[in-house]
């Protein structure tokens, strides 16, 4: 029986096969000077990969910007109707309510729309199919109605607080810093935000 340490390229042997032959497995792959072969590579991760605190927070900031661009083409459109419609610029005590109500208020429901709007649309909000991460099912599907809408309201129903509601928020979030990158309100809605393939 051949050894199991004999080295083709060690001195005396001049690469002839030990003796009794090869045996079934055919000969040994060559080794490098001095005998010693390095481990083979780790296999890449078979799954997606979760997306990173980072960049799902720059993912939410774009998002933001975006928000209170359409929320100001809002507050500007409605007024020139109201102008329009009432021949001024006046406003009743009712209409001062509503603005005032919807302005400190409002944008908790916002992003609400927004974001159940494209989630169950196309996976992603516009700020995370810029930086190319999407928000799946734990098994990698497709969101239902169901996900889309609770996760939607679960994050941001509550910025409808002014500060408050945008502090918890942050903080529910910071969860995804752990190490399976799970915010809290994707483990209350069964998803995880991962790279998106090309």
């Amino acid at each position: 029986m051949s050894s199991p340490h004999w080295n083709p390229q060690a001195p005396g042997h001049g690469g002839r096969p030990p003796q009794g032959g090869w045996g079934p497995v055919g000969p040994p792959a060559p080794l490098p000077p001095g005998g010693w072969a390095p481990p083979p590579p780790e296999p890449a991760p078979a799954g997606p990969v979760p997306a990173s605190f980072g960049r799902r927070l720059s993912a939410r900031l774009i998002d933001y910007v975006l928000a209170l661009i359409a929320a100001t083409l809002f507050f500007i459109l409605m007024a020139v109707v109201i102008v329009l419609l009432t021949g001024g610029a006046e406003t009743s005590d009712a209409q001062g309510e509503v603005w005032a109500w919807l302005f400190f208020f409002g944008w908790g429901l916002l992003l609400f729309f927004y974001d159940w709007l494209f989630l169950v649309t196309w996976g992603a909000t516009l700020g995370k199919l810029v930086l190319g991460i999407k928000v799946t099912r734990e098994d990698g599907g497709r969101l239902t109605q169901g996900q889309a809408l609770g996760r939607s309201a679960f994050f941001c129903l509550p910025q409808s607080l002014p500060c408050l509601g945008h502090l918890l928020s942050l903080m529910e979030s910071m969860a995804a810093l752990g190490e399976e990158r799970r915010a809290v309100h994707d483990r209350a809605s069964g998803t995880v935000v991962v790279h998106a393939r090309g």
